[in-house]
């Protein structure tokens, strides 16, 4: 069965179209969300030049940490649950991610794991790891630091506001999680089945409580998903693995090089993160030539 992609881009037109180029064949389907903030024009214009083109998403605008990251998520999986063709897995990735497996070996992939949903997460309990400790993203480390999901975080214009502030102080509006929610955190990228997304969507459509409890969250796109689905009859069929391999440098992954190809091959991972087309070209090349 065939594979959905849906890539959230907000930069790099022509590193999103080599992106697609990578992951389009007769069977998949790409779909891409450009944030609203941004010209669609060079993107258009870079898509036009592949020979399958994505279908481009109804457009959001998208801040890092705000909700608008969600809203685009979303507005991605109605659009492949809308499309006509049936899809054995949704992998969510960004512009700036990669493939490190060929075509076929990531179809084999979600053809030996049907019904399976791949998304990390943590409950918080995990003793602290370093950035060292954490090589090649084998797993999600958090804390347990509860500020995100009782705090509040409000965003107006661009500007926002935390109450109280990141640094604990500042006035505290209390909150509560959702009734039979648990607090979990993973990375914001996953590979869902249908099924699973369906039953994300229809839980923020039947629980408008639960919808509008994660848009006031800092950074929602690492609780909402690991949390619904976590409390979920579907719990059984989630594996802790979001299939990305890369290096954590003060809680954001750094830049991919070709000096790093050796470990992405000898890694289990599917995809890795962060690329950019400007500063090292040569990585894209050593990934798309055989193994």
């Amino acid at each position: 069965m065939a594979i959905a992609y849906i890539i959230l881009a907000h930069r790099s037109p022509e590193q999103v179209a080599r992106l697609v180029g990578r992951l389009s064949t007769p069977g998949d389907r790409v779909f891409v969300h450009v944030d609203r903030r941004q010209d669609i024009a060079p993107f258009a214009a870079a898509f036009a030049r592949l020979p399958q083109p994505p279908a481009l998403v109804r457009r959001r605008p998208v801040r890092w940490g705000g909700w608008g990251h969600v809203a685009a998520t979303l507005a991605g999986l109605r659009a492949v649950l809308r499309a006509p063709e049936r899809f054995s897995h949704i992998v969510l990735l960004t512009g700036q991610d990669y493939p490190i497996r060929s075509t076929a070996e990531i179809q084999a992939f979600f053809a030996q794991h049907a019904g399976q949903s791949f998304l990390s997460w943590s409950d918080g309990t995990e003793p602290p790891l370093t950035d060292e400790e954490r090589g090649a993203n084998e797993r999600w480390y958090w804390s347990g630091d509860m500020s995100r999901l009782l705090g509040w975080c409000v965003t107006i214009r661009g500007r926002r506001w935390h109450f109280p502030r990141l640094d604990g102080t500042g006035p505290a509006i209390p909150r509560r999680i959702p009734r039979g929610l648990r607090p979990y955190q993973g990375l914001a990228y996953w590979a869902l089945t249908p099924e699973a997304a369906a039953y994300c969507l229809r839980t923020l459509r039947r629980r408008p409580g639960v919808r509008w409890y994660f848009q006031w969250v800092h950074i929602p796109d690492e609780n909402l998903f690991q949390m619904v689905l976590l409390s979920s009859p579907l719990r059984d069929t989630l594996v802790n693995e979001d299939l990305r391999f890369l290096y954590w440098e003060h809680l954001h992954p750094r830049t991919i090089s070709v000096e790093d190809v050796p470990a992405m091959r000898a890694s289990r991972k599917l995809f890795a993160r962060k690329f950019d087309l400007d500063a090292d070209p040569a990585v894209f090349d050593a990934l798309d030539a055989p193994a």
